[in-house]
């Protein structure tokens, strides 16, 4: 269950607006829908929010414990791209709860977390621990900030990055433009669209072919479809945008 709840997370990222609700979808053949994902962003005096929501439905809520994924992102907007004070992960299922804060002081370039652990609502331990890398964004603000890190996304791109939240011991996260006879071929899946991107996140949660995941974006890089190739027991997962409120 863990692959896919991650990619609803993943699906929901690139959009600009001051404020923004966006709500995706994910499907496998036939098991029809299997999650949802909520994202929503604020921008306010110079700072943002970033909150996005994962739930399983119909036989995969029942196969998961009723899992759900709440992630976010708080912190600054420095020269048009978001810089993370705090990064959060919330994970209920099955009367379990784990809850991951990462702290971020950029001036130290280090990145520490706190994990509290809990059973039926009791506390069962707790940890403090410090990453063994820096980065400068978190999955959710990387995916906010894409777009300003790639710059034309019809010329070619290809880099490793970092981001909390992705490998676990490096943050590795590596993001290329699809260009040439690659986006042709993508159309074919993903249908017509002025962006294409391809994303690694190298984690175990990604059973695929080489953990590749393809994105559809519009001219306001927002994510519009997403397709993860060849998962282990799965096929090919897909990912849609069903709806998008947003103000300037």
């Amino acid at each position: 269950m863990k692959k896919w709840m991650l990619l609803l997370v993943l699906f929901s990222g690139v959009v600009f607006a001051e404020s923004m609700h966006a709500t995706y979808k994910i499907e496998y053949g036939i098991f029809g829908k299997m999650g949802v994902s909520d994202a929503y962003l604020t921008k306010r005096d110079g700072r943002y929010e970033i909150r996005m929501v994962a739930k399983a439905t119909g036989l995969a809520k029942v196969l998961s414990g009723g899992r759900v994924e709440i992630y976010g992102s708080k912190g600054r907007i420095v020269d048009g791209r978001l810089l993370p004070d705090t990064f959060t992960k919330d994970i209920k299922r099955s009367g379990k709860r784990r809850i991951k804060v990462y702290t971020f002081d950029h001036g130290a370039r280090r990145v520490t977390f706190h994990e509290e652990n809990y059973r039926d609502g009791t506390l069962k331990d707790e940890k403090n621990e410090t990453l063994p890398y820096y980065a400068d964004n978190d999955i959710l603000s990387l995916y906010f900030n894409v777009a300003k890190i790639i710059g034309d996304c019809t010329k070619p791109f290809a880099e490793d990055l970092k981001a909390v939240g992705a490998e676990k011991r490096t943050g590795r996260v590596r993001v290329e433009t699809v260009t040439g006879s690659a986006r042709d071929d993508l159309k074919r899946s993903l249908g017509e669209s002025a962006c294409y991107l391809k994303v690694t996140v190298y984690q175990k949660l990604f059973g695929s072919k080489g953990g590749e995941l393809y994105l559809s974006l519009d001219d306001d890089f927002v994510v519009r479809r997403a397709l993860l190739k060849d998962v282990i027991m799965f096929g090919d997962i897909r990912g849609k945008l069903v709806q998008l409120d947003r103000t300037e």
